[in-house]
């Protein structure tokens, strides 16, 4: 007969493995919906919604930074929460943008040149209602430089011109589709490359830098607070020996391997005992790798500054590792 105590360690090891495979296995289900082609990326609407969906599929293809994610998700219920949420809200947006491009609607496949009409689009598109009409055409002398054949070409003759050719379902609004498919396929029209430097060029010409400094007393802003983390890891990163390119760094006649990657191969060595140690360093590790990937940390940005519940994680998340570096990792000489 098996003892109580034994039986009821059991029973509670065995739900612990239950919702832990749980966990898993949605948070994989929901990291395959919301993994799309960076040609549907560009076909979403919201720019927001494009940064995390850049964020996703840069994160979700590094095996590191996944595995960070996946653990921080089954591991931390107010993460969990959130990401739930925004799962729910960018399912349907991930299923449309793919249908864009899959159902031929999107002629164009040169994602370089996707990537430069959705800057233009979105610089065009004053009210970010994710169409242009004709109003916002004429007012925009960047676009007009594009679509005019020549200089005796009347603006209204030209936008005339574009809106028979871009407007394909003749609502009299251009979808970010549209726009693309008829700038791409017209050999007339000037370089969107070139249409977008002019409108870069003159929305930083009037741009005021105004960084909000945290008062005395006053606890910093969400943005600076990120920022700083962001610098820690990278400062974390260079003291523990695991930038990119330093795996092996020759410290006079001694090869000095990364501090974390070693803490992980000895947690593997002592087995369940270092398990659950071993899972927040594997945290560590993606995070030093994310801090390298810039559509992960503009993701994690904006993440940061717009769900409070994200926020509240990745505070904590922030206090964990700082915990683990100062205790489970060797200081370094």
């Amino acid at each position: 007969m098996v003892p109580p105590l034994t039986a009821l360690l059991t029973i509670i090891t065995l739900a612990t493995e239950l919702t832990t495979n749980k966990y898993t296995l949605k948070f994989d289900r929901m990291v395959s919906e919301l993994t799309v082609s960076p040609s549907a990326i560009e076909c979403i609407d919201s720019a927001k919604q494009r940064t995390l969906f850049r964020g996703v599929l840069a994160g979700t293809s590094d095996p590191q930074i996944r595995n960070a994610f996946a653990i921080v998700y089954r591991d931390l219920a107010p993460i969990r929460v959130a990401g739930d949420l925004i799962f729910g809200q960018l399912a349907s947006v991930a299923n449309t943008a793919s249908e864009r491009v899959g159902d031929g609607a999107l002629v164009v496949s040169d994602e370089d040149v996707l990537v430069k009409s959705r800057l233009l689009f979105d610089y065009v598109d004053g009210n970010k209602s994710g169409w242009l009409d004709r109003d916002e055409i004429l007012a925009s002398n960047e676009l007009m430089n594009l679509i005019r054949v020549d200089e005796d070409d009347t603006p209204e003759a030209a936008v005339d011109r574009f809106m028979e050719l871009a407007d394909e379902n003749g609502d009299g609004e251009i979808s970010f589709v549209e726009f693309a498919n008829a700038t791409a396929s017209r050999s007339n029209f000037r370089s969107v490359d070139e249409a977008l430097t002019t409108a870069m060029l003159s929305a930083t010409a009037g741009e005021e830098r105004n960084k909000r400094r945290g008062a005395f007393g006053l606890r910093r802003s969400p943005v600076e607070r990120f920022d700083a983390m962001l610098l820690q890891c990278l400062e974390w990163e260079e003291v523990l020996g695991c930038s990119p390119n330093d795996n092996a760094l020759q410290v006079g006649d001694k090869n000095e391997e990364c501090a974390v990657d070693v803490q992980l191969l000895q947690k593997e060595q002592d087995g369940e005992a270092g398990e659950e140690e071993g899972r927040m360093l594997q945290v560590l590790k993606g995070s030093l790798v994310g801090a390298r990937c810039e559509p992960v940390v503009e993701a994690l940005k904006m993440c940061y500054l717009e769900y409070s519940p994200l926020r509240l994680g990745g505070d904590i998340i922030f206090k964990l590792l700082t915990q683990v570096v100062k205790t489970q990792i060797p200081k370094q000489n």
